[in-house]
């Protein structure tokens, strides 16, 4: 059994839409690009570049700390760090997660399609993070 815990203090980014060349070529935007990057470093750092067995089915962990907005009123802004109010804008939970998914692609897992379950939960936080964990048991 193999469990691994990641914190990584990084504003978190929604997996983007590809864009198109002028020639119809589909691309990742430059941002997303280097958000999955500094994810997949992190890994690799974090658990000397461990990877998951690819018969192994996969439950993943995903919680997204968001920034709250500098011009949010102080008191309103001490309830949304402390999850009285909860984070219901964008990003969608599920794009947050899909980027995360694919930085770990041929990183943590083979691919993807090995995570049987996920779980993501969205928060606002003083200080943005994601945190990631990823294990190979069912809990």
């Amino acid at each position: 059994m193999k469990r691994f815990t990641i914190t990584i203090p990084i504003t978190p980014v929604p997996k983007a839409r590809p864009r198109f060349t002028k020639y119809g070529k589909p691309y990742t935007p430059e941002k997303t690009k280097k958000y999955e990057r500094a994810i997949a470093k992190t890994w690799k750092q974090a658990t000397r570049n461990f990877k998951y067995d690819p018969e192994q089915p996969l439950y993943v962990n995903l919680v997204f700390g968001l920034p709250i907005a500098k011009s949010t009123p102080k008191g309103k802004a001490e309830q949304m760090a402390q999850g009285i109010i909860r984070h219901t804008k964008k990003p969608d939970a599920d794009n947050l997660a899909k980027a995360v998914m694919d930085a770990l692609n041929g990183v943590a897992w083979e691919d993807d399609s090995q995570v049987v379950r996920v779980s993501i939960f969205k928060e606002y936080a003083k200080e943005p993070y994601v945190y990631i964990y990823i294990h190979d048991d069912a809990e």
